[in-house]
């Protein structure tokens, strides 16, 4: 095996008990969702179409449920490297024998695995126990993870594929932004992150408007101006993951007590 293999089978093997329990924790979200949504909806008794309701209900579950998973994502990126924050972990991780590069690809490579185990796949499961109930209960069966897929944004009549790169770069942004985050911060990785990105990105919208760009007429092509924003989004994924790596190589045992400079 080679010396990548060999930390990327110690970042799996230090961190499958967190995983798990990501997993859970998400899997009960999840079911939660649906019984909310079961409790707060209208009495059985009121109800004519049950095929409607059943849709309806599962259309708000995927809602909730996209939200909470894309909020996990964030947690999952800022909270990366949340056990080297102590002085005995960071010792040792420091020690390893591996290069930085390797380090952090192969913790990369986790948090890519931790995203899917912890956030994907116990919506299947969450769905697969709903739509078993249903089935046992008497109820029109409906997926929501069928639901949720149908809900992303995905090429049709009135966008085009352009478009939807462009969005599922514009949430990659906001993932890499809360990588860097968990680089840097040494406490309280996802709120602080959430707070400084809040921040800046009210700064930015402010700027704009006081420079009147929404009154000014732009000549742009609808597709020019896509593929304009798809190299910002493009630049800023390429920096901040950048600056996550050169952030991380310059870690030491001693830092500031509330980032890792």
């Amino acid at each position: 095996m080679t010396r990548f293999g060999r930390v990327l089978k110690l970042d799996f093997a230090e961190g499958r008990k967190a995983m798990m329990w990501g997993a859970v924790c998400m899997l009960l979200l999840y079911l939660f969702f649906f019984w909310f949504a079961w409790n707060i909806g209208m009495h059985v008794s009121a109800v004519n179409d049950w095929d409607t309701y059943v849709k309806g209900l599962c259309q708000a579950v995927a809602g909730f449920s996209m939200m909470a998973m894309f909020i996990f994502f964030l947690i999952t990126a800022s909270t990366l490297y949340r056990g080297e924050q102590k002085k005995q972990q960071r010792i040792a991780w420091l020690m390893l024998p591996a290069t930085n590069l390797e380090k952090f690809l192969s913790r990369w490579i986790y948090m890519l695995a931790f995203m899917l185990v912890g956030g994907v796949l116990p919506i299947i499961l969450a769905d697969g126990i709903h739509m078993a109930w249903l089935e046992a209960a008497g109820y029109p069966v409906y997926s929501m993870a069928k639901v949720l897929v149908h809900n992303l944004p995905s090429v049709d009549k009135y966008t085009s594929f352009m478009e939807v790169v462009n969005i599922y770069l514009a949430f990659v942004v906001i993932h890499s932004i809360f990588l860097l985050g968990g680089v840097f911060f040494k406490k309280f990785h996802f709120i602080a992150t959430s707070v400084v990105f809040a921040i800046a990105f009210s700064v930015i919208v402010w700027t704009v408007n006081s420079l009147g760009y929404r009154d000014t007429p732009t000549q742009l092509d609808p597709t020019m101006s896509i593929i304009i924003w798809m190299c910002i989004h493009t630049c800023v994924i390429t920096v901040c993951t950048w600056l996550a790596y050169r952030l991380f190589c310059r870690w030491q045992v001693v830092t500031h007590k509330f980032a890792n400079v």
